[in-house]
């Protein structure tokens, strides 16, 4: 698969065609407003003023007032699709962006999803300005959203992947789809936790029998007036005055008890058909992979369609949401047992598909998480999926780093199984963006998604870094300590017998050659096990030394460069065998310290 930036900048300029011929509809519609309404008050005016053409002028003024609501209705729809355009072409330009790799572009900011201690996300740019999350990000939900994060986390461990790469090969081939559906989620405003929806699913509770029979019985006292009235009998308005006051009372005893669920009935109906209609364009669209159709069904019975649920769900709440205007409230209830109704209504409905909304919002959440890994097979250069089997084996081809700048990115091919792979090279080759590309080579595919390469096979392993290692002063943890937390942690799981991808940068950095060297090389020989493959970088060339004679599951790779008047040279491709060169001196005559 490849990234075809061609036909996102074909619809980028289709939508802004789109979108210049619904900008001058809008403008004629607003100057067609102005002018019908003025009409509309020149012709009340002449009706006042000149009692002759009265007739003739109030008739008009009603042609005019039909014609000026005519004209507001078609100019909101307008409006509303210029919304819906605009917002398109805005998540179209964001497509181009993630294939320039242009994240200046991309207004997602993930810094508040980045958790303390964890295996690899601070490592591997897992959230960020510059980030996987960022470039992949096309959630619109807060759910999808968060459960993304946890996809990239590694929180959910899937046990069917090969179904999951079918599901995002077919979301791959509907780039139109997927914009459309990002709009949609978009333009309903659902960025926010659910909560009403999950609150109302969580607090599903039957209607009181005795308050059902009691609102259906309430309306039979208006025949008493109406036989009243009929016999003539002159308590006809006490009997009605009675039955509005029994009502009214009623209404003050009874429907506090459900004020809570009144209060939140205008956001729940907004959150319901937000989900509504994200599945009806989902149902629309035809799929014919069975992850998705089944994702797609929600929580619906057989033979339904889960927006069908989720509209009646939000017209229960949209007649609810009428009593929150005071006086018709009143009015309404001192007449009929209205609260009592629309209580009944909402509580039946909660108890009959509580457990069906519960599933479609969490299907729902799947299928957004699925749309995001299929982004990496849209906007890679190349990608392909990644066979995802059992042990500790890493095999990739033309693997490349997704966060660097595509026109300058270079690819490179690796293959480990159950070992350690030193890694030695000048500063700044391309050692540690090696080993960073092999664990996002594994993220990725562990979700499903495919990977930018040309191949990868990759074994389930727990993935582990140790390389921006930072000090902390509240714990008092210099750098050195914090790097020795970190790898004791890696050490720590390599006791399990799960398989293990560690990556270590520069090991032991902090402290002096000698001790570097044989720290190196304990751990090394602590994490020489079947289950455990790894990368490691170092500039410590005595350590190569001494991991020959002891170790023999250790393969060595290394980085090159050339030096000319013009300063040092990096081609960033792997090369087999230890790397005996050195640019720091060059690099410090370079900014005049040597």
């Amino acid at each position: 698969m490849t990234s075809d930036i061609s036909y996102f900048e074909e619809r980028g300029e289709k939508l802004k065609g789109q979108i210049a011929e619904v900008e001058n509809k809008n403008r004629r519609l607003s100057a067609l407003r102005l002018v019908f309404f003025v009409m509309i008050i020149i012709s009340i005016a002449v009706a006042i003023f000149n009692p002759a053409l009265k007739i003739f002028a109030l008739c008009a003024a009603v042609v005019f007032i039909g014609i000026f609501a005519y004209l507001c209705n078609i100019h909101g729809k307008s409006k509303t699709r210029y919304d819906h355009l605009t917002t398109l072409d805005r998540i179209n330009s964001q497509y181009i962006a993630r294939i320039n790799g242009d994240f200046d572009a991309l207004a997602d900011r993930s810094e508040e999803r980045k958790p303390d201690d964890h295996d690899y996300a601070f490592d591997l740019d897992i959230f960020g300005t510059r980030s996987l999350f960022t470039l992949y990000n096309i959630t619109e939900t807060y759910m999808g959203r968060r459960e993304f994060a946890r996809e990239l986390l590694g929180y959910n461990e899937h046990d069917n992947i090969p179904q999951r790469q079918k599901a995002c090969a077919e979301l791959i081939s509907k780039k139109e789809f997927l914009q459309e559906f990002e709009a949609i989620a978009a333009l309903n405003k659902m960025p926010v936790m659910p909560k009403h929806l999950t609150e109302f699913y969580e607090g599903a509770k039957p209607f009181d029998k005795n308050l059902k029979i009691l609102y259906k019985v309430l309306p039979a006292l208006w025949l008493i007036p109406l036989v009243m009235l009929i016999l003539g009998n002159k308590f006809f308005s006490a009997a009605i005055i009675g039955i509005a006051i029994i009502n009214l009372i009623v209404w003050f005893l009874i429907s506090s008890r459900f004020a809570e669920r009144f209060n939140s009935a205008a956001q729940l109906s907004k959150q319901a058909s937000g989900y509504a209609a994200l599945y009806e364009v989902c149902e629309k669209e035809g799929f014919s992979d069975p992850l998705i159709k089944e994702l797609i069904k929600g929580g619906a019975p057989e033979g339904h369609k889960a927006s069908e649920g989720l509209k009646s769900l939000s017209s229960v709440c949209s007649l609810c949401a009428l009593r929150s205007q005071p006086m018709f409230a009143f009015l309404i209830n001192a007449v009929f047992p209205f609260d009592l109704l629309c209580a009944d209504k909402l509580m039946t409905w909660s108890v009959d598909h509580s457990s069906e909304l519960k599933t479609d919002l969490s299907r729902m959440t799947d299928l957004e998480v699925l749309m995001c890994c299929s982004v990496v097979g849209i906007v890679s250069r190349e990608s392909t999926f990644p066979e995802i089997t059992e042990g500790a084996v890493f095999e990739g081809k033309d693997i490349t780093h997704p966060l660097l700048d595509p026109k300058k990115a270079v690819s490179n091919s690796i293959s480990l199984t159950a070992g350690t792979a030193l890694i030695t090279g000048s500063n700044m080759s391309g050692k540690t963006t090696l080993i960073r590309t092999v664990g996002i080579m594994c993220i990725l595919g562990y979700t499903g998604a495919p990977v930018p390469a040309s191949y990868v096979k990759a074994g389930k392993m727990r993935v582990m870094s140790s390389m921006r290692i930072m000090d902390s002063i509240e714990e008092q943890m210099s750098t050195f300590r914090a790097e020795l937390v970190r790898i004791a942690k890696i050490v720590d799981a390599g006791k399990e017998e799960r398989p293990l991808l560690f990556l270590i940068d520069e090991i032991f950095r902090g402290t002096n050659s000698a001790d570097r060297t044989e720290g190196a090389l304990k751990v090394i020989e602590n994490l020489s096990k079947p289950h455990i493959m790894g990368l490691m970088t170092t500039h410590d060339y005595a350590l190569c030394d001494k991991v020959t004679e002891t170790v023999k599951t250790v393969v060595y790779y290394h980085f090159s460069e050339k030096y000319n008047d013009d300063g040092i040279t990096f081609d960033y491709k792997l090369h087999n065998g230890v790397s005996h060169e050195s640019n720091a001196k060059f690099l410090m005559r370079l900014v005049g310290i040597y």
